[in-house]
């Protein structure tokens, strides 16, 4: 008997296989017609999303970059002004530095003018109050001479004693 059920099993039939058939495509038209369609919009509805996030990525991207090179190029201007910056504050600092030093000079020099004068005007001073002793000494001694005939031992004597007395008159 199992035969004759495998034999019913693998007979086909034409009415059987049309049906099976008919269905499919009855099956298929309504899956194409309410499934398909709303799977497809779906997907398209997803794609769509997808292509619109990239598109937004790659705004964002190319956003990012332009804020990047501002950035750069701001930081590059502000190194740029820095440099300029800490340049010029040098060239000030080395032209004050000149104007104190030649300042500096300047007082130095007038200083030692002044005390040159003073040095001059005190020796000027201390050699007419030197004349004035050696003319009132030259004075003196011409007249212990005038008083006493002098010869050159007296002379000697008489200076040497007059210069003592003067030493110790001072």
């Amino acid at each position: 008997m199992e035969k004759a059920v495998r034999v019913d099993m693998l007979d086909f039939d034409f009415w059987t296989i049309l049906f099976s058939v008919i269905n499919i495509l009855v099956l298929f038209f309504f899956l194409k017609k309410f499934l398909f369609g709303r799977v497809n919009a779906m997907l398209e509805k997803r794609a769509q999303m997808v292509q619109a996030d990239m598109d937004e990525a790659k705004q964002h991207a190319a956003d990012a970059e332009k804020l990047k090179n501002a950035y750069e190029e701001t930081l590059s201007g502000a190194k740029q002004e820095a440099k300029q910056i800490i340049a010029t504050a040098e060239q000030n600092a080395h032209a004050q530095g000149s104007e104190i030093t030649a300042k500096a000079q300047q007082q130095a020099d007038t200083l030692l003018k002044e005390a040159q004068k003073e040095i001059e005007r005190e020796r000027r001073q201390t050699l007419d109050g030197v004349q004035g002793e050696i003319a009132d000494l030259a004075l003196a001694a011409a007249s212990k001479l005038m008083e006493q005939k002098v010869d050159d031992q007296t002379n000697r004597e008489l200076v040497n004693a007059f210069l003592s007395e003067e030493g110790a008159g001072e």
